[in-house]
């Protein structure tokens, strides 16, 4: 018997042979594994010797392991139903198309004669050594080989990858193997990738992104996509087609769920039944709401890059020629307005070498625009102050607006270092040492007694964020950006950060960009203390502020 495929499940066929990526953003339990089986059948069908990798989720194990957020039982019930729906619709097709299709361990390469049990299929699942084989005569078949998500997969094969659950997936390995897959379908015009799940946990994961529409209104998504039987199609904001199928969308195809005496709900009464309302927007209506650790919300972080479109420069410099060019972008950029510089000085952390990084930021009115991010990794001192003192004049030749209110150097961890440029630049600009953990006094504005010492870390972190997510700030529309900026996390009051393992990033540019905010507002508070011992120093009147350089310690 011919199954009955809803509407939504007859674009997301059609849809799929049509793009080489496409995002199938559904909500749960409406027949999301059954129509990726109908997808991998389809492409198994076509001719003999092709494959189809299915990644899930739900076979990673240990601290990779989906299973983190899930109980035993919950993780136990996902892997049965995973293996059954695919059982199910690997030979309900093949009955249908007149195709033999067999079971296969891939590790040994050993068919399976007699029907397994239901048990037996869903160790084997489970064991990461399923393969489906679908035969087209005795010699030849095509095949679905169902493993756990690994880059090696894509190095492997030549297939179509489909992600099952792929918002459960870490973030990091996530980016990982969008990465490595993408990298090695770009040699051959018919590899592609498939991404299904409902909406991510955390906001900082790249599906979250993926699936967030590129045109973000005010309207809440409830709004912006009303019921379709079809469900719908966009761009998301990574540039991949999503097919949403929200449960609306579903009840619109004659979709049902039912209560806990197993009658049939409307959509209105499952929106207010008790045990679906805490997982609601995730699991079932779909809306993209920030959440996670992040400082930085993930919508605010967009809309300041799109501002940012044109009128603001990132370059991650490693080479003369690449540091002449972010200068060009510079002159090219700066308007009028009040011009700050903030420098964030390269230290190591858990033996990672992160980038120095400065951000050249113009206020304009309310509004900042950082008009240059520059990050680079550099040996030799002379080299990074030569560089400062090319963009510090860079700012000071613009045709309007004259030269920059002040420099601030971040002197918490290269001390020395920070010192020695600011008598080398102290004849150019303004030049303030910022050391994070020195408390603020007085105390800032916003902030009670019971909070206790405000370092200045948290304050002009706070006022970093703030001007983020109060769309106050303009930043370079480059990946990198986002990154660094949405990797600064707060926890009990404190910044943190854990540096990106393969890059060395380290919020830098955030960190960047919160000195040129002090830069742009002033002093502040002098709290300053010298490092001794330093050969051939002057000291004082450098800047004419009485006995104290403009060198202020925060």
């Amino acid at each position: 018997m011919k199954r009955e495929r809803r509407p939504y499940q007859t674009v997301a066929l059609a849809i799929q042979q049509q793009r080489r990526i496409v995002g199938y953003y559904w909500a749960r339990r409406c027949r999301k594994s059954t129509t990726a089986g109908d997808i991998y059948f389809q492409e198994m069908s076509a001719e003999p010797g092709r494959t189809v990798i299915n990644c899930s989720a739900s076979l990673m194990l240990g601290k990779e392991s989906i299973g983190m957020t899930l109980t035993a039982i919950e993780q136990a019930e996902i892997l049965a139903a995973e293996a059954a729906a695919v059982r199910s619709c690997m030979e309900s097709n093949a009955q249908e198309n007149n195709l033999q299709f067999k079971i296969a361990n891939s590790a040994t390469g050993r068919e399976y004669r007699s029907r397994l049990s239901e048990q037996d299929f869903t160790e084997l699942y489970q064991a990461r050594a399923m393969e489906l084989r679908l035969y087209f005569d005795k010699d030849s078949y095509s095949r679905e080989l169902v493993l756990a998500p690994s880059i090696q997969t894509f190095r492997s094969y030549r297939a179509l990858v489909g992600f099952d659950e792929f918002g459960y997936m870490p973030a990091a390995q996530a980016k990982d193997l969008i990465n490595s897959a993408d990298a090695m379908m770009r040699d051959t015009p018919d590899r592609r990738m498939l991404f299904f799940c409902n909406l991510s946990l955390g906001d900082n994961h790249p599906w979250f992104e993926m699936t967030m529409p590129r045109e973000i209104s005010a309207a809440t998504e409830d709004d912006q996509f009303p019921a379709k039987a079809d469900g719908h199609l966009y761009i998301g904001q990574t540039g991949v087609l999503i097919h949403r199928v929200a449960l609306k969308d579903a009840y619109a195809a004659g979709h049902l769920l039912y209560d806990d005496e197993g009658q049939p709900m409307t959509y209105e009464q499952c929106h207010s039944f008790p045990q679906m309302r805490g997982g609601w927007d995730v699991s079932y209506a779909l809306n993209h709401k920030p959440g996670g650790a992040s400082v930085i919300d993930i919508v605010a972080m967009i809309t300041a890059q799109r501002r940012g479109v044109g009128q603001c420069h990132f370059v991650y410099v490693d080479s003369d020629a690449e540091f002449r060019r972010a200068l060009n972008l510079l002159a090219g950029s700066l308007t009028g307005g009040q011009v700050g510089i903030g420098f964030d000085v390269a230290t190591t952390t858990s033996e990672v070498s992160n980038p120095s990084s400065v951000t050249v930021r113009e206020k304009i009115g309310n509004d900042r625009f950082d008009r240059l991010k520059v990050c680079w990794k550099e040996r030799k001192p002379q080299i990074a102050r030569e560089r400062l003192q090319q963009i510090v004049q860079c700012v000071r030749n613009r045709p309007a607006g004259g030269p920059a209110r002040r420099l601030c150097i971040d002197a918490s961890n290269e001390r020395y270092f920070a010192e020695e440029t600011a008598d080398l630049l102290a004849r150019f600009i303004p030049v303030q040492l910022v050391i994070a953990g020195n408390a603020v006094q007085p105390r800032p504005p916003g902030y009670s007694e019971k909070d206790g010492n405000i370092n200045y870390k948290t304050w002009l972190g706070d006022l970093e964020a703030a001007a983020v997510n109060d769309g106050r700030l303009a930043l370079p529309p480059d990946e990198y950006i986002k990154n660094d900026y949405r990797m600064v996390m707060k926890d009990a009051g404190r910044f943190i950060c854990v540096p990106d393992a393969q890059s060395g990033a380290h919020g830098d540019t955030f960190d960047s960009g919160k000195n040129a905010e002090l830069a742009i507002m002033g002093g502040g508070p002098v709290a300053y203390s010298r490092a001794e011992n330093l050969p051939n120093r002057n000291h004082f009147g450098t800047l004419g502020l009485g006995r104290m350089k403009a060198k202020v310690t925060l």
